[in-house]
């Protein structure tokens, strides 16, 4: 696929943790090809956007918008300048939309300004503004977000999506690859587990993945355990040991290594540059005289 070629994996997990939905506005920027684990909201303020979702190329115009589930592709770029607010969350913020979102059937939906109606955009201004200010609590935002997103679904026909799973097959495959990681990133995910949970070949889960991603398999389930372990340092007091057998990892000395390796420090030091951020700008200090 074409617009995996530039591919990167974006991390959200710790602000979505920390704020439970992510939301800023953005003017004029260009995107290459990314995914993420959570559930993405663009609408478009101003100006006119080109999305490349899933590849295909989507044109939205001033309050339109996408709607991106995970671990779909997805880049963008100005055709008419203007800004767009983004809005990112997991699949859990709004449950009753969340089997829809895990879904690997839907790749994205499309807000359509002729078919969605006006109940739902009329939340599409207070949701701009939260992008912009911050005003509201978590509660009245996913209220505006369950009412936009229930007009915007009546409006979604899935007979395109159905004509181009045959195109798409391995990339469909991959999706169903990484939502079975994010289910069980606490278990073992060796590569034959994984391919007799999917009832695939184990070679051809391990090439399809690294074709359509450009990583491996292996160092994306790392990143993936890393990330969950980034958030219980900062977020909980428990041991080292605790983190790394909840997190996936066999042993403490494999987390530790992978950590490093990944974060460029070990997890203990990462820890403590949240609970003491003075002490570590005193470290680095005193690194830098060393040199």
């Amino acid at each position: 696929m074409k617009d995996t070629e530039n591919f990167k994996y974006e991390e959200w997990n710790e602000q979505v943790a920390k704020y439970g939905i992510v939301a800023y506005t953005s003017d004029n920027v260009k995107t290459s090809g990314h995914l993420h684990s959570q559930v993405e909201l663009d609408i478009v303020e101003s100006g006119e956007v080109m999305f490349m979702v899933d590849g295909r190329e989507l044109t939205v115009s001033t309050g339109g918008g996408v709607l991106i589930c995970p671990h779909t592709i997805h880049s963008m770029h100005y055709t008419i300048p203007g800004s767009t607010s983004t809005f990112i969350f997991g699949t859990d913020f709004l449950l009753d939309f969340m089997s829809f979102f895990e879904s690997t059937k839907t790749p994205f939906v499309i807000l359509d300004r002729d078919r969605c109606p006006e109940f739902a955009q009329a939340q599409i201004p207070f949701l701009i503004e939260f992008s912009h200010k911050y005003n509201v609590g978590k509660t009245v935002v996913k209220g505006l977000l369950s009412v936009l997103l229930s007009g915007m679904m009546p409006a979604y026909s899935g007979g395109e999506f159905e004509e181009r799973e045959d195109r798409l097959s391995s990339y469909q495959v991959c999706r169903k690859l990484l939502a079975y990681v994010d289910d069980n990133i606490t278990s073992d995910l060796s590569l034959k587990s994984i391919a007799s949970a999917l009832n695939i070949v184990p070679c051809y889960v391990s090439s399809v993945f690294s074709k359509n991603f450009n990583m491996t398999l292996n160092h994306y389930i790392g990143t993936k355990r890393i990330a969950m372990a980034k958030t219980m340092l900062i977020s909980t007091l428990k041991p080292m040991s605790e983190i790394a057998y909840e997190c996936g990892f066999s042993s403490v000395r494999s987390f530790n290594r992978r950590f490093k390796e990944l974060e460029g420090m070990p997890p203990t030091q990462y820890r403590e540059s949240f609970m003491n951020p003075a002490k570590s700008v005193k470290t680095v200090k005193d690194e830098s005289t060393a040199d």
